[in-house]
């Protein structure tokens, strides 16, 4: 698979076919259209399915709320569908002080922190909500470590007439920030994120709600792609390298396929080098990078993993990682992996230097370029783009209505309204 191939020649066909929304829907790896608009997988290959914009008919104002000035580069037909969250513009600025301590004086900073919920997720909600308007989605089904499901619920709650089943794995429910509402039903599972993923999957097809598809729900990966956007109009030189933490990674996979779009449109100068960054101890994708293998095997998947960054706690990205290690390679960049005390550090400078609060994830992504850096991967003159996605959360709200599953639950029939049960002691604990 060659992403940028890929993706050059699905523009090519976007702009001969001049679709009437702007956009084709289309299988990223076999180039076929879904049969059902609401698609997230292709039923020939089990592909992704993307949104590929006629570029030619592009026009992106100098300002504005995202998702209005972004339009002719979203997966929507109707502005008047936008669900916006108060999300996005995100301060994106140069860090002097500390690129010169670590040797990158042109490192720059897009911190996603200033959203909403502290978290680049809300750029998932608003733009996956916006859609399921314009799908006629009204009940939909999801897993979540905490961040996109406190931005999808506290989403949900805005928007008469729609309803979200969240599930999240139980030694994650600290990371819930959400208040209890009518419209969102909260399970924990006992088990890890897949072990989550897999009882959503099962619940949704019996009650026959739509499946939000995590990674695989293109709103997403388009929704992120705007953190990207902004920074590259923002940046001058462009930059010649970028940093996320990763999961799943589809927040790169998103950026990416917007440099591309860049490129194409003559807003960006070349494709910058994506670096995809973990943490040591739940490090899948880096290791299977440094193989080079082509496919995650059982020897890289992590069983219940454990980590500072939470938010990146996917220890089986199977299905996700091709994707990735392809971007990676042939935009020049790497999937790597960095320790606990290297993540500590990058926070601590993040504070002491640019006076910029931090989550682990997000100050694992700046450790993955000073370590890049330390090693010779990036050199003093490289400008350099670390995405810190998100920051802790000081709202501790949390639902104290929920129901804990067991991780073989949801193989016999189950309902949507389902009993909710109130844990006083839980709901304590999450508050602390």
């Amino acid at each position: 698979m060659n992403l940028a191939l890929r993706y050059e020649a699905l523009m090519d066909q976007a702009a001969l076919a001049g679709p009437d929304a702007g956009f084709l829907l289309v299988c990223v790896l076999c180039g076929r259209s879904p049969e059902r608009e609401s698609a997230n997988r292709c039923a020939e290959c089990g592909g992704a399915v993307d949104a590929v914009h006629d570029l030619g008919r592009a026009s992106i104002p100098s300002d504005g709320e995202p998702l209005q000035r972004y339009f002719d580069l979203l997966p929507l037909k109707n502005r008047k569908s936008i669900i916006g969250l108060g999300e996005g513009n995100t301060p994106c600025r140069p860090a002097t002080d500390l690129g010169r301590r670590v040797g990158l004086p042109r490192l720059v900073l897009k911190i996603e922190g200033d959203n909403p919920t502290r978290s680049t997720k809300d750029r998932i909600a608003s733009l996956g909500l916006s859609r399921f308007a314009e799908l006629g989605v009204k009940r939909f089904v999801m897993a979540s470590t905490g961040n996109s499901s406190t931005a999808y619920a506290r989403g949900v709650q805005a928007v008469a007439g729609m309803e979200l089943a969240l599930f999240c794995g139980y030694r994650f429910r600290h990371r819930l920030g959400y208040p209890d509402h009518p419209s969102v039903s909260t399970y924990l599972v006992e088990g890890d994120f897949v072990a989550a993923g897999q009882v959503s999957r099962r619940f949704a097809a019996r009650t026959g709600a739509f499946a939000e598809g995590g990674f695989f729900n293109l709103a997403r990966r388009e929704g992120l792609k705007l953190a990207y956007l902004e920074a590259f109009d923002r940046m001058d030189p462009a930059p010649d390298a970028v940093f996320q933490a990763v999961s799943s990674g589809m927040g790169l996979l998103g950026g990416y396929k917007g440099a591309l779009e860049y490129r194409r449109l003559g807003r960006l100068p070349r494709v910058p080098r994506f670096v995809a960054v973990q943490q040591d101890a739940c490090a899948p994708m880096a290791h299977a990078y440094r193989e080079r293998a082509a496919a995650i095997a059982p020897r890289h998947i992590v069983h219940e993993p454990r980590g500072p960054a939470e938010a990146i706690l996917r220890g089986d990205p199977t299905a996700t990682y091709p994707y990735i290690r392809d971007l990676c390679r042939e935009s020049g960049g790497a999937i790597t992996a960095v320790t606990e005390a290297e993540i500590r550090a990058a926070r601590c400078l993040l504070a002491e230097d640019e006076g910029v609060n931090a989550c682990n994830a997000g100050a694992a992504a700046l450790a993955g370029a000073v370590r890049m850096r330390r090693e010779g991967g990036l050199s003093a003159d490289d400008t350099v783009l670390v995405n810190l996605t998100g920051a802790d959360r000081e709202d501790r709200s949390a639902p104290t209505r929920y129901r804990v599953v067991p991780p073989d639950w949801a193989t016999g029939p189950v309902d949507w309204d389902g009993p909710a049960e109130t844990s006083r002691e839980a709901a304590g604990s999450w508050a602390g």
